[in-house]
């Protein structure tokens, strides 16, 4: 597992080949213990399981640790794809058999342990996730004992005060395997938990492509059986309450944006809030805490005890994470001050992530908040050191991301630290006009907006956004729909009475005269959609843009956030339709 966490953090191609060759090495262990004797070892073990539950128990174990193990293969691969490495058609087609099989192998090994689960456990016959905390089944015998002293989850269920076992007739299930049913339960239910989880997060453009593979997930299903784990007695609990995090805190599209279906279920906030306040062991006063909780109160809309959290955990030692948490939270820092408007703290956090992490995203951020702040020495400072660092990013690996963004800026950004140079000298009379500050800060406006939304900014940023947005004599038409586009979400947010959805209209309607179809255009068509869905006199005519929705090619900055969106959004008009 330390050759796995380093690879991610440091995905260097050695580093990442390294890492593979040991899990390839722990894969074979694996499957040789499991096929030792061959078929009538296998055979063997299933006449042993009925009468010992030890064979039982080691069997399953086994299969568990192969999935999990091919699971980490198939992580190593994709992190070789991001990061633009060539893996090959072979490869890739060997990948997605491997994911196939490690997504059966936890199909067949969670239906197996949920069988034996039900017959220790009180489950409704019709529930195929178990519950927290488990009852033992009532058995009415005098020879059954209490589990409560030889269970190995007891330093795990102290945490409910409702936690009580039941005796169990001893004939049930031997005591071997009565304590390791509920660890066995936990172990399986995070991969395939996780599986489930991560399917139903995909667009719905590659679903049919998933169905045809064979994979299939249900959101529910995922959420339930890793509520499940978080309470386990191994290592795969804090495993589960880390994937629970990652999803309400990061991956929950419907919680991170301003959609209709933001504001219908108040448990997101009650379900994040429980996560950050009752970690695991292995995860209090961490790096991961301290991230996941300014996340939580970023969501909440209290964004300076938000920028604290995020302040203590880019200085905790803790850090058990597959990433470097203590650099998230530098890049959090980096984008909550600029949301907060305080650029010269927003670009130092930026400049230091730069040094470890995605370092032309970094030095443009960096960039552009320095020289809203005015300081366009260290500004271009930064830019140069953005260029010097383009060579190192595979652009052409990551269409869609914040690289072609980056790219499609560059003339603009060098245009507006000239005027502020200019300004700052005074050599230039007419650069008063030219307000180089006003440039750089929309562009900040701009990835701020498709990376959070608007929904949760301050009044006061609002507000300053509103006041950039304003139409200058001398502005050229570059930035024309980024600032109607942000004029209209933040006067919505701050709750003025405007016809939201006639300007989104004759936005996207000017947008398909001038033939645009640049990633403005489709959060224009998102914004609508989301706009006509709001009221119900415009309902019918939302859920015939939601097609509109479906039928854009991909291809065009931000895509990942655009997509995150979508698939809520269209989520949400399923159900609508279903009512």
């Amino acid at each position: 597992m330390f050759h796995f966490i380093i690879a991610i953090q440091t995905p260097e191609k050695s580093r990442l080949e390294c890492a593979l060759a040991e899990f390839k090495r722990l894969e074979a262990r694996c499957g040789a213990m499991l096929d030792d004797g061959g078929w009538l070892g296998a055979f063997r073990r299933k006449l042993q399981f009925s009468s010992s539950a030890a064979a039982g128990v080691d069997y399953y174990d086994g299969q568990i640790a192969l999935a999990d193990v091919t699971l980490c293969i198939v992580g190593l691969m994709v992190v070789k794809v991001i990061n633009g490495y060539n893996v090959g058609h072979m490869a890739t087609a060997k990948t997605i058999y491997t994911l196939r099989r490690a997504w059966k192998m936890y199909q067949q090994c969670y239906a197996s342990v949920l069988d034996i689960y039900r017959t220790v456990y009180d489950l409704d016959p019709d529930d195929n996730t178990p519950r927290w905390p488990p009852v033992l089944k009532r058995r009415q015998s005098t020879s059954a004992t209490s589990l409560a002293s030889t269970s190995n989850v007891e330093s795990r269920m102290h945490r409910s005060a409702t936690t009580s076992f039941v005796t169990l007739r001893q004939d049930c299930v031997s005591n071997g395997m009565t304590k390791d049913v509920v660890r066995l339960m936990a172990a399986v239910s995070v991969g395939y938990g996780a599986f489930n989880l991560i399917l139903s997060l995909m667009s719905p453009m590659v679903i049919p492509l998933i169905g045809m593979l064979g994979f299939r997930g249900n959101r529910q299903t995922g959420l339930e059986a890793l509520a499940f784990a978080k309470n386990g007695p191994d290592v795969h609990a804090p495993l589960a309450w880390l994937i629970l995090s990652w999803y309400h805190m990061m991956g929950n599209t419907d919680y991170l944006f301003d959609g209709p279906q933001s504001r219908e279920n108040e448990t997101y906030i009650k379900e994040s809030e429980q996560l950050v306040c009752n970690p695991p062991e292995e995860f209090q006063n961490s790096t991961s805490l301290q991230y996941f909780t300014g996340r939580s109160l970023y969501l909440k809309g209290d964004l300076e005890r938000s920028i604290r959290a995020y302040e203590i955990g880019s200085t905790v030692v803790v850090d058990n994470s597959f990433v470097s948490m203590k650099t998230m939270c530098l890049h959090e820092l980096g984008f909550m001050y600029a949301i907060r408007l305080d650029w010269m703290a927003a670009y130092k956090k930026f400049a230091s992530v730069a040094e470890v992490w995605m370092r032309q995203y970094h030095y443009f951020m960096a960039t552009v908040c320095a020289g809203a702040a005015g300081d366009s020495t260290t500004a271009e400072l930064m830019r140069q050191r953005a260029d010097e660092a383009v060579s190192g990013c595979r652009l052409n690996a990551c269409p869609g991301t914040m690289c072609s963004f980056m790219e499609s800026k560059e003339r603009k950004v060098a245009e507006a630290l000239r005027w502020t140079a200019a300004a700052s000298s005074g050599d230039d009379a007419d650069c008063n006009r030219r307000d180089g500050q006003r440039h750089c800060r929309l562009i900040a406006y701009e990835v701020l907006y498709v990376k959070y939304g608007v929904a949760k900014w301050p009044v006061d940023s609002l507000h300053a956004v509103l006041s950039d947005c304003q139409e200058a004599e001398d502005d050229d038409n570059t930035m024309w729909y980024t600032k109607q586009l942000l004029t209209i979400v933040c006067r919505r947010v701050l709750g003025f009475v405007d016809d939201h959805c006639h300007s989104l209209i004759e936005i996207v309607e000017n947008m398909d005269r001038n033939q645009r179809r640049d990633h403005l255009y489709v959060y224009g068509v998102y914004e609508l959609t989301a706009e006509q869905i709001r009221h119900i006199e415009t309902i019918d005519e939302g859920k015939r843009t939601v097609q509109k929705l479906k039928d854009i090619k991909r291809g065009y900055h931000f895509q990942y956030f655009y997509d995150m969106r979508c698939v809520s959004l269209q989520a949400y008009v399923q159900k609508l339709n279903a009512r």
